[in-house]
Order: structure tokens, then sequence, then C-alpha cells
């Protein structure tokens, strides 16, 4: 039996406010990882601030693309409900290497930013070594969440967004950190880049093996391509004006639950929006689903305001912000959430009538473009309350 398709205030809470709530604590985790590690990467490897926020982002646009093709999959009933199905697995290894090609535009953007400095080699393998390693978890485990909340009659396209692109958030950074640790201490570390290099060939004759699904995969490709020099956007920002962000410590630690849960709303709306599309459910109303979700974002964000001040507080002994500050952060908050809803359904609805398929470019787009407005969000907001 497929799960309920349509959306109330008692399934948007239960199955759009619950997974979203239980990210925020590994959004904030992010956050935590961030606040520890950002001297080290603000003074030595400044290149890799620069790449942190698109990769965080890319890899959530990859694998949410990934589980919404899967769903789609499963709903048209093409797909069996196994990782062993031919168009799963392929599309599995073929996402391993299509998280990473974007990963290192984004490192050479930021080496040209830094050209002639020390440690760029290094920068480079931390780089690739984390992507390629991580990749493989996300792709397995985006799999696994589709496949296994549509056994269980959940809508894949409510849980799966918000479980991978929280996820890819939260290991983002630590694993940079490990890479880190790992090629400074360790002379033979190089041996772990080897070995990824070898993977990453055998997930691209993987994923074609036997013949591919070429329109998807261009699709794809170009779009995650294109993004990344977008990207460089949001990373330029975020290293510019870090130090202002710093200075407003509670947003230090938000950041990733702001751009993550925002980047969550708008992967939620593509993935339903393009269920319906390819169903031909269009009919049934094209923001029918916003207002539900909507609902969400009243409870989000006093939530991330609230923890991020405490565990700012209690991490750095800073005093907890003032009234006003709450105010602005409820009212931006609000605003980039509604902004999301209604940008990433009119988005899906556009890209069918041109012949994209919103699985492929809805949730890479929405979220690009989430974390560009949010990160700018972000720095008007330390302004004024710095």
């Amino acid at each position: 039996m497929q799960p309920e398709r349509e959306l109330t205030i008692s399934s948007a809470l239960k199955q759009v406010l619950v997974p979203l709530a239980l990210c925020l604590i590994f959004d904030l985790g992010a956050g935590i990882f961030l606040g520890i590690s950002f001297e080290k990467l603000l003074t030595t490897y400044p290149e890799i601030l620069i790449v942190i926020p698109g990769l965080m982002g890319l890899r959530g646009n990859v694998f949410g693309s990934l589980g919404s093709r899967i769903s789609t999959s499963l709903y048209l009933g093409s797909s069996d409900p196994t990782i062993k199905d031919e168009y799963v697995s392929k599309n599995v290894f073929f996402s391993i290497w299509a998280a990473t090609i974007p990963a290192l535009i984004l490192f050479l953007i930021a080496a040209l930013k830094f050209f002639g400095k020390e440690g760029l080699t290094t920068s480079f393998q931390v780089i690739l070594d984390s992507s390629v390693v991580i990749s493989a978890i996300l792709a397995v485990m985006t799999a696994l969440i589709v496949i296994g909340s549509f056994r269980r009659g959940l809508d894949p396209d409510n849980i799966m967004g918000p479980a991978v692109t929280t996820f890819a958030d939260l290991v983002s950074i630590p694993s940079i950190v490990l890479f880190i640790f790992l090629f400074e201490r360790y002379t033979g570390a190089w041996i772990s880049t080897v070995a990824c290099v070898i993977a990453l060939a055998m997930s691209v004759y993987l994923s074609i093996r036997g013949g591919y699904d070429g329109k998807a995969y261009k699709e794809t490709l170009l779009i995650v391509s294109l993004l990344a020099l977008i990207q460089s956007i949001t990373g330029n920002v975020l290293q510019e004006f870090s130090e202002v962000i710093h200075r407003a410590l509670f947003l230090s630690f938000a950041y990733p639950a702001v751009i993550g849960s925002i980047g969550n709303y708008g992967s939620i709306m593509v993935a339903r929006t393009s269920t319906k599309l390819h169903l031909g459910e269009l009919s049934v109303g094209k923001l029918s689903d916003a207002p539900y979700v909507f609902l969400t974002s009243v409870v989000i964000a006093p939530t991330i305001y609230v923890l991020a001040s405490l565990f700012a507080s209690t991490f750095t002994g800073a005093p907890f912000p003032e009234a006003k500050d709450f105010l602005y952060f409820m009212i931006v908050y609000l605003a980039l959430a509604a902004f999301v809803l209604l940008f990433s359904t009119t988005l899906s609805i556009w890209l069918h009538r041109v012949g994209v398929d919103p699985d492929n470019g809805g949730i890479p787009l929405t979220t690009t473009l989430t974390d560009i407005v949010g990160t700018t969000a972000v720095v008007v907001l330390a302004y004024l309350i710095a």
C-alpha cells in the first residue's frame, strides 16, 4: 500500500515537523564543530572555509535528487523497494562521483583566490578524500531511507530531504577536520588519497556499465557543476564576513541550522511537487502543501534561536541575546521560509513544463539559492545584532 500523499495539519506536524526538529539537533551539532575548528580554518586553511558551504549544500543537492528519483520510481512502480534494484544501485554509484565533481570545482575556485599559498596540496587531498568517503556513506544512506520509509507506508518525500541534507551538513565539517588531522600527523596519509581515487573510478564504471539513464546523468551533472560556481559566492560571503558573524556568537552556532532547515523546506516542496507532477496530480493544487509546511517554521525558528543562544553561552560564556535580537531573527527566518516554499513549488512546475525533470534540477537550484540568500541574511542579522 502506498503512503498517503495529501498533507493536513496533523500529518504535517507528524511527517514534516518531527523530522525537521530532529534534523535541527544535528545541524546545531555541525555548528558546534564549526565553532571549534573556525580559528584553525580561518588562519591556516582559509581556502577550505570558502569550500565548506558549497560542500554542505551540494552534497545535500546531489543526494536529495538521488532520493527524489528513487522515490518517484517507487511510486511509478518502475523500481522495486530494494537497494539491489538495478535502477537504484546505478543511481547510488552515480551519486558518489557526481557529488565529487562540484567539490573539486569549488576547491579550484578557492585555490585561484589563494594562488601560491602553502598547503594547497594538503587542502586538495582533504577535500577529495572527505568528499569520496562521505559521498559513499550518503549515497547508501539515502537509498535505505527512501526504501525503508516507502515500505513502512511513510511518504519518502517528507523524510528524505531533511534527513539527507542535515546529515550532509553534520558530517561535512567533522570529516574535513578529521582529514586535516590525518594529513598533518601522518606522512603516509597519501595512501588514503590513492584509495579514494580508485573508489571514484569504480563508482563511475559501475554507474554506466550495461547502460544508464543518460538524461538524468547529464541534467544532474550540468546543474550541480553550474551550481558549484554559484555556491562559490556563498563561500566567499562566509569567508569575507566571518569575523562579523563570529562577533554575534550565537549566529556562529545557528548558521548551519538556519541554512540547513531553510534548504530542507525547499527539498520537501520540490520532492512533493515533482512526485505529484509525475503522477498527474497537479490539479490537486499547486501550492496546497505550502501553508501546512509553513506552519512548522513557526516552531523551528524559535527553537533554533533558543538552542543556538544556549550553546553559545555554554561553550563560550557569551551573554544571552537581547529581546530585539529574537524579533530580528523571527522576522528574517519566517520570511525566508515563506519565500523558499513558494519559490521551490513554482520552480518545480516550471522545470517540468520546459522538459527538465524536477527530481534532477529542482532540489539543487532551490537549496543553492537558499544557501546564498540565507548566508546573506545571516550577515545582515550579524550587523544588526553586533
